[in-house]
């Protein structure tokens, strides 16, 4: 091989993996629901049949009725419903949607392969992920019919080729042609796509999180080859002519594909492959049954359809049963006669009988069947049936010798192992192997063997694949596999030695203490520069960020090394305290109680004796139904319950532990094997639980236990200790219901309440205490006792004197504190932090205030408070220490000691300051005697005595004193915010919302920016409708001027006929050779289809003019016209009425005989005397209405256009405003919460920069030295008044924060906005060009479709003139000058006509100015001739002296001198001349004969035929051309309108979401960055600081 071959071959490999890798990151993890494959197939099943139903095969079912109502069914599940007979603009929107999402799976999955980063973005694979799941599955067959649809053309009544789905577009033009260069290119991508996904879905191994996963890709595509080839039949053959060959190519390719699908059974999951075989079969069927019908129907069957539809139901029920897997089981003994497949389908049969025998009888049958004639039939002497007979009578109690399952195991691995030595060069048998030794065996390294024994068999495409992704399962799952079985040996890996770990974290802390000097030297600026201050506290984030990371690790390593603990030691001390520390100090005691050795740990395990606590030994069981069971006690134990050691060795731990205890337990046990923790020693928290004794009372004790691992079983040493009270407290365990479950023995005294009223009636908690649960969320985890009053009587008496007790016993007043029973602390991890409750207990204690025989009290002096911690409740509890109810305390003895809950207690006297002095100074009576104090010594103090015989109003006002100042002592308490560790402050920082200022700018500029993309939608809408609007407008203006032309052709016409019959005609007859009446019967009936056509589309237009042109709208709708009878009768119409009165008529004389062609019928006097008068003075009317409605539109989308432009750069304008502000108050936010260190003192400042320095010292140490050797400088202290209350009183600092930063996001602002403003100030200009565009067109058009009207009415008022002198025309008698008048009229509109032409010379199309040309200047015959089939070439250019070769010009010129030379004759007449040189003799009548013979002439003919047929049919062609330029260019401007929009919307999607989403995230950290940053300030100064404590407040306010 030469050096390009192996360089071509070795960069092919490298892309080929590349792409495996970006399909395995895309799809090869694919979960995908049963339900979503279930709706995506049945979509897909109504896509596949609906393609014999199609419009081009409509007709061959033979019932176009029934065929056309499922087809219009079926086709509401498809996409080209929306789009068929469309303008071509809205079908390639859809379609360009449909080549996006190609070209995005083809561009994204290229550069995937060569940026191997891209695909690291959950979003992007996600999106590739849904685009290719839809293209390969209910998006294929629309996404082709899209594509396919573009290119199908018919062929239209004139011959042209049109686009099939679309009503204005030709097909192979220059735009066209681009485009469908497109869709062929996507269509060859399309199916580039199909061809490789289809190996996608390929799993060797049945993935139930997959319900798509397929054995087999080549049967699915199957699929693909039948919808693509029936769609390409369509578009290649030509219907229906070659319709058979269609209906043929559809029926194999879906029997190929249902064959397919019940042979293989691709599909893993068995109700997808049910599915899937009964769609490909009702696909095949269908398809048949249309074969039928169009070959054999009316000739052997009736009525297929029908049948269709009432059998598929019936096939529907056969092919939804389950296809049974026909393995024989006595062949397959036999692996020399067998396939590979079939090897393959048996191995997989086997290991299904393997895994569902236990479950279903009849496969545990086969499957012994199968075992025992193995046995016999085996002839290899290690045939592991064989060969476990006898290692199970060798090792008879050894079960797995035994097990049918692991025997099935092992014979399964050697029908592999026999098979691949028949066939070892079968790809998919080692595929199949090998998942099956990486699944079933679990064995990786085998597994991977044969993987590269597969890959030196040549295997195809999706083989390779295949290969590729069970090499990166079996890595994931030793990776997996690595960390869970030995994670320290994994950990050490990375980190190599914790001499390395050692100096990582060394310069780690290092380099995080020289950014907080850097930190804070900023702050003893005289102007500290804030910007700076956030660029170092966010490098010293990064810093600590990184160090909590490494000891995180060094956690899971759980390392011995004292160094490294003394360094994170120093490192909390004098640097910053870091949350990972504890975690550090407990893997710390884990590793040295871990060295303790396993026969130490089992001998004190056995020796309790030496403990003095109560200790129990317990062990654990991983199983669920495996209780825990108790090992052993100690004597301390049984002093506690009662118990005697054969009472609970060996029983189950719910023996001694309440029941709702027990569950607790159940949690932490699961919990702690779930966990698979790899210590061999793990010390859990102190945690307080109920023991139930003997006497079936229960007692509270807390426990610290120690859980070790050990070869002998999972063990837990559970040291017991109770605290001591000298309040006698009762406990009441209740369930959530209020149930009481369990009491202590204190109730019986406290209560009254005995053990035996449980076991006897049950009792509830809202017997004992009415109100407690009706408010227990006020009770729950609050600061004060609380107190609660209840009736309880004696409930050991009996029933009758119970109930003579109600009546006489006193409500007493109790203390209780209520506890929730929850799983905290008896979990290993805290995530959820809305713990499930299990129960509550309620703890009380009596109030029983005993007033002393003795009549002195003393007198307190200094209050003290306490803070119990709960460890229930993970919180402190705010009580006094003494009784709470009392103001002065008794001088008795001490209560008797009883047990209670430990708490850890903080005892704060409360000293009252001057006021509080000045408060509580009681107004004691001036008297004799009244400052005579009593003294006397009480436990090593003087107390004051008072006398109670006082008077009881001064004793009222010492009660009510003494409540105010406890009252205002607590709240002054609860005000005083304490964070105790760096955790809490971090969450308390963190917790502050987000800045409402900053919320609300959001907000407008989310809004903002979504009325612009309205506006620009309403805006593209507008125009693209304003665009239609004005071609309707155009084409109704040129219409009303057929309309008229029309009936003046109809008018000629009658005068033709008049003068055929009357023998007027005789030049015109010479030269017809006679026929001259047919032709103008002819041309009459031409004319009036013609008619018809334009008044319908005019009658039937919906025209709406706006309030400027209201005069013209209210002249064309009122009666104005008036209408003149033979019998000079007059009505007046409307326009509109006028002309369907003559639309009537000529219909009336169409159908009439050539002698009713003259004056004396009514009818034909009617149409000729009001054509001629009455509807040609009202026809300006009617242009100027038409005219009016183009102005209107004009008006409306200048009005529009301008409010929307103006709407448009407001919102851009006020964006731009609200962004400013939006980065400004972001920007002041950061610096208000910066700025917060202003607050610090510089002394205290100083003090730290010490503490850093010094750490600093200490790094450069050496390894032996010790912190004390280096002495700290004595700092002074301050006194605790400047401390805490002085913050920056005596100097104020000027802040520095520069917003540098952000000025890219204003560049890139400006940038995005001047885009958007360049975008609507296109669309604004170019609306403006429409608008200019059509006010000078829109003239030409009018103009060109007028002059015919006026060519043939003076032609035809010459005539009408000339037949009759008395004759009134345009409302006038003897109208000779009238009508010199309006032929100079038309010569001036003939000469502006050609000014417009000039004037538009640029706007116009080269093909209008060509037309233009050759019929005015050049020769129009080609034109004539192409239009009016009637007319020859000699006569064309022969006609009146072969003027016509000359242009039309010319020939309009000698139409006006020749009209000119008629009117004159006319004047020369003179009644007493004998004219003897007229050519024809027409009529007795003297002026008659004259002027008839004026006409019949070759002038006169000439005229009539230049109006009739040649000045028509070229203006009509240039109308039309004109028409279509304009039609064209709305079209180009619609496309070229719509693709900006499109651009906008990308530009404006990728904005929002790519741009404008990130940045707000960008701001929103960065906000939490600084409050981060606000935590480096050390704990003290923030307890301690009055401004700092100010601030904590205001973070709690809101």
């Amino acid at each position: 091989m030469s050096h390009k071959q192996e360089f071509s071959s070795t960069l092919w490999d490298q892309f080929k993996l590349s792409i495996f890798n970006v399909a395995y990151q895309i799809v090869g993890q694919n979960n995908q629901p049963l339900q979503t494959t279930i709706l995506l197939s049945l979509i897909q099943f109504i896509q596949l049949i609906y393609l014999p139903f199609q419009i081009q095969l409509q007709f061959a079912w033979h019932d176009l009725i029934l065929s056309g109502q499922i087809q219009q069914f079926l086709q509401y599940f498809t996409i080209i419903r929306m789009l068929n007979q469309q303008k071509t603009s809205t079908y390639l929107i859809g379609l360009y949607c449909s080549i996006s999402v190609v070209l995005l799976i083809v561009i994204v999955v290229f550069l995937a392969t060569i940026l191997k980063k891209l695909l690291n973005s959950y979003i992007l694979r996600l999106i590739l992920n849904i685009s290719l799941k839809l293209i390969m599955t209910a998006g294929f067959v629309e996404i082709l019919r899209l594509h396919l649809g573009f290119l199908v053309c018919k062929r239209g009544n004139n011959g042209e080729l049109k686009m099939l789905y679309t009503t204005d577009q030709e097909c192979w033009t220059s735009s066209y042609i681009i485009h469908a260069i497109v869709v062929i290119f996507s269509i060859a991508f399309i199916f580039l796509i199909v061809f490789i996904g289809s190996q996608l879905f390929i799993e060797i191994r049945n993935n139930k999180k997959n319900t798509f996963s397929q054995r087999e890709g080549s049967t699915y595509a199957f699929l693909f080859v039948y919808a693509s080839s029936s769609m390409l039949m369509y578009c290649l053959i030509e219907l229906p002519k070659y319709t058979i060959v269609v209906i043929l190519i559809q029926v194999l390719t879906s029997f190929f594909f249902f064959y397919k699908i019940r042979l293989k059974r691709p599909f893993y999951n068995r109700i997808i492959q049910k599915l899937w075989s009964a769609i490909s079969g009702l696909v095949f069927y269908t398809n048949f049954m249309l074969l039928i019908a169009f070959t054999f129907e009316h000739i052997v069957f009736k009525d297929t359809i029908k049948g269709w539809i009432v059998t598929m139901p019936m096939l529907l029920v056969i092919l939804m049963q389950d296809q049974k897997q026909n393995i024989n089981l006595l062949q397959a003994n036999l692996i020399q006669q067998l396939t590979s497949w079939e090897i393959i389908q048996l191995s997989e049969f086997l290991i299904e009988l393997c895994e569902d025998f236990e479950k279903d009888k009849n496969k545990e049958i086969l499957l012994l069947g199968f075992l025992e004639v193995h046995k016999q039939t085996c002839l290899n002497p290690q045939c592991a049936i064989k060969t476990s007979i006898e290692l199970s009578k060798k090792f008879k109690d050894n079960l797995k010798y035994t097990d049918k399952r692991m025997i099935l195991k092992e014979i399964i691995d050697q029908i592999y192992q026999i098979a691949l030595q028949i066939y070892p060069q079968s790809v998919d048998l080692r595929l199949y192997y090998s998942s099956y030794l990486l699944e079933t065996l679990e064995q990786g390294q085998k597994s991977l063997i044969e993987l590269d024994k597969a890959e030196a068999c040549c295997p195809s495409f999706g083989q390779q694949y295949l290969i590729f992704k069970m090499r990166k399962t079996i890595d994931q799952q030793y990776q997996k596999s690595s960390i869970i079985s030995n994670q320290v040996n994994y950990m050490q890996t990375l980190d190599r030695s914790m001499k390395y770990q050692y100096q990582q974290i060394k310069q780690l802390a290092e380099e995080c203490t020289y950014h907080k000097i850097s930190f804070w030297n900023t702050l003893l600026d005289e102007n500290p520069n804030l910007t700076m201050i956030k660029k170092y506290g966010n490098l010293i984030l990064k810093s600590i960020h990184l160090l909590n990371k490494q000891l995180f690790k060094l956690q899971i390593n759980n390392p011995s090394n004292a160094q490294i603990f003394k360094l994170i030691e120093k490192f909390n001390k004098y640097v910053h305290q870091l949350q990972s520390y504890k975690g550090v100090q407990i893997a710390n005691k884990k590793k040295l109680a871990q060295q303790q050795s396993e026969r130490q740990y089992l001998k004190n395990q056995d020796e309790l004796s030496s403990y003095s606590y109560p200790v129990i030994v317990l062990e654990l069981f991983g199983k669920a139904n495996q209780p825990t069971i108790i090992k052993n006690v100690n004597q301390a134990f049984h002093s506690l319950l009662g118990y005697s050691k054969t009472d609970v060795i060996g029983k189950p731990l719910s023996q001694i532990l309440q029941n709702k205890y027990c569950k607790l337990h159940s949690i932490f046990v699961e919990d702690y094997f779930t966990q698979l923790r790899s210590d061999q020693v793990y010390e859990t928290q102190e945690r307080s639980q109920f023991l139930v004794s003997k006497t079936n009372y229960v007692l509270q004790t807390f426990s610290t236990d120690s859980i070790y691992m050990s070869d002998k079983g999972i063990f837990q040493f559970c040291r017991l200790r109770q605290d001591q009270c000298y309040n006698n407290c009762a406990y009441l365990i209740f369930n959530l219901d209020g149930k009481i479950e369990s009491i202590s023995a204190t109730c019986i005294s406290i209560l009254n309440l005995d053990i035996r009223q449980l076991q006897i009636k049950q009792l509830t908690i809202q017997k004992l205490f009415p109100y407690l649960m009706e408010n227990m969320d006020d009770y729950i985890n609050k600061m004060n006792i609380i107190i609660f009053e209840n009736h309880i009587t004696s409930l050991n008496k009996s029933t009758d004197f119970e109930e003579k007790q109600i009546d006489q016993c006193v409500s007493c007043v109790y203390y209780g504190q209520l506890y929730e029973i929850s799983a905290r602390n008896y979990q290993f991890t805290q995530q959820d932090l809305r713990q499930q409750i299990f129960g509550y207990y309620l703890k009380v204690q009596l109030n029983d205030i005993q007033i002393p025989k003795d009549k002195y009290l003393i007198k307190r002096n200094i209050f003290k408070h306490q803070f119990k911690y709960s460890i229930e409740q993970n919180s402190y509890i705010f009580e006094y220490l003494s009784q709470p109810t009392s103001k002065y305390e008794s001088i008795k003895n001490d209560s008797e000691i009883q047990d209670e809950p430990k708490v850890e207690v903080f005892a704060q006297q409360s000293f009252l300051c001057n006021k509080q002095i000045s408060m509580t100074h009681l107004n004691i009576s001036q008297g004799l005697g009244h400052d005579i104090k009593t003294l006397r010594l009480f436990k090593g103090e003087i107390k004051e005595i008072i006398d109670l015989d006082q008077d009881e109003e001064e004793e009222e006002q010492i009660r009510e004193r003494t409540q105010k100042l406890e009252v205002q002592e607590q709240k002054e308490q609860s005000q005083q915010i304490k964070v105790s560790n760096q955790e809490e402050l971090m969450i308390r920082l963190l917790n502050v919302p987000y800045s409402p200022i900053l919320k609300k700018l959001i907000f407008i500029l989310n809004s903002l920016m979504i009325l612009l993309f309205v506006i620009a939608i309403v805006m593209y809408l507008i125009i693209n409708q304003t665009q239609s609007e004005f071609q309707s407008a155009i084409t109704l203006l040129a219409a009303s001027n057929q309309r008229f032309a029309s009936i003046l052709k109809i008018q000629s016409n009658l005068q033709d006929l008049r003068g055929s019959y009357l023998n007027l005609e005789q030049y015109t007859m010479k030269v017809t050779d006679g026929k001259f009446a047919q032709l103008n019967y002819v041309e009459l009936s031409k004319e009036l289809d013609i008619l018809l056509v334009n008044d319908k589309l005019l009658t039937t237009a919906n025209i709406q003019i706006n309030e400027n042109y209201q005069s013209v709208l209210d002249q064309f709708q009122s009666a104005n016209v008036q209408m003149v009878s033979k019998d000079n009768q007059y009505h007046n119409y409307t326009y509109t009425q006028a002309i369907q009165q003559m639309i009537a008529k000529a219909i009336t004389l169409n159908n009439s005989n050539l002698s009713d062609f003259v004056d004396d019928n009514e009818d034909f006097h009617y149409y000729l005397h009001n054509t001629l008068n009455s509807i040609p003075k009202s026809q300006l009317v009617s242009q100027a209405y038409y005219y009016s409605n183009i102005l209107s539109l004009i008006d409306n989308l200048y009005l529009e256009e301008k409010s929307f432009f103006t709407l448009q750069i407001c919102c851009l304008t006020l964006i731009l405003l609200f962004f400013q502000l939006y980065i400004y108050y972001h920007s002041k936010d950061i610096k208000e919460i910066i700025a917060l260190y202003l607050l610090i003192r510089d002394d205290q400042i100083k003090k730290m920069l010490n503490q850093f320095q010094t750490f600093i010292q200490l790094l450069q140490l050496s390894d032996h030295d010790e912190i004390e050797s280096i002495e700290e400088e004595p700092e002074a202290q301050d006194d605790q008044e400047q401390y805490i209350g002085q913050s920056n009183k005596n100097k104020k600092k000027k802040a520095i924060f520069k917003i540098n930063n952000y000025r890219r996001v204003q560049v890139m602002s400006m940038s995005l906005l001047a885009l958007l403003y360049s975008y609507f100030c296109y669309i604004y200009f170019s609306a403006t060009i429409i608008t200019d565009q059509t006010n000078s067109l829109v003239p030409l058009v009018n103009l060109t479709s007028y002059l015919p009207i006026q060519y043939r009415l003076i032609d035809n008022s010459i005539k009408e003139m000339l037949y009759d002198e008395n004759a009134i025309l345009f409302n006038e008698f003897n109208s000779k000058k009238r009508l010199q008048q309006e032929l100079e009229i038309i010569k001036i509109l003939d000469a502006q006509l050609h000014v417009l032409n000039q004037e538009n010379e640029l706007i116009l199309s080269d093909q209008y100015k060509k037309i233009f040309n050759e019929i005015y200047i050049q020769n129009p015959c080609d034109i004539i001739l192409a239009y009016d089939s009637s007319v020859n070439s000699s006569a064309c250019l022969s006609f009146n002296k072969n003027i016509l070769q000359e242009g039309l010009s010319v020939a309009i010129t000698n139409f006006f001198e020749n009209a000119k030379n008629m009117l004159q004759q006319y004047s020369y007449y003179d009644k007493n001349a004998i004219y003897n040189n007229l050519t024809f003799n027409i009529s007795m009548n003297h002026r008659k004969n004259y002027t008839c013979n004026i006409y019949n002439t070759r002038i006169g003919n000439a005229n009539r035929k230049m109006q009739k047929v040649f000045i028509r049919v070229c203006h009509m062609q240039l109308s039309n051309e004109l028409q279509s330029y304009l039609s064209l260019h709305y079209s180009d401007l619609e496309l070229q309108f719509t693709l900006l929009f499109l651009i906008f919307c990308v530009i404006s999607v990728i904005v929002y979401f790519v741009i404008w989403i990130p940045l707000q995230t960008r701001f929103y950290n960065e906000s939490k960055i600084a409050r981060e940053i606000q935590s480096l300030i050390p704990l003290d100064l923030f307890n301690n600081c009055q401004s700092l404590q100010i601030y904590l407040k205001w973070i709690k306010e809101n």
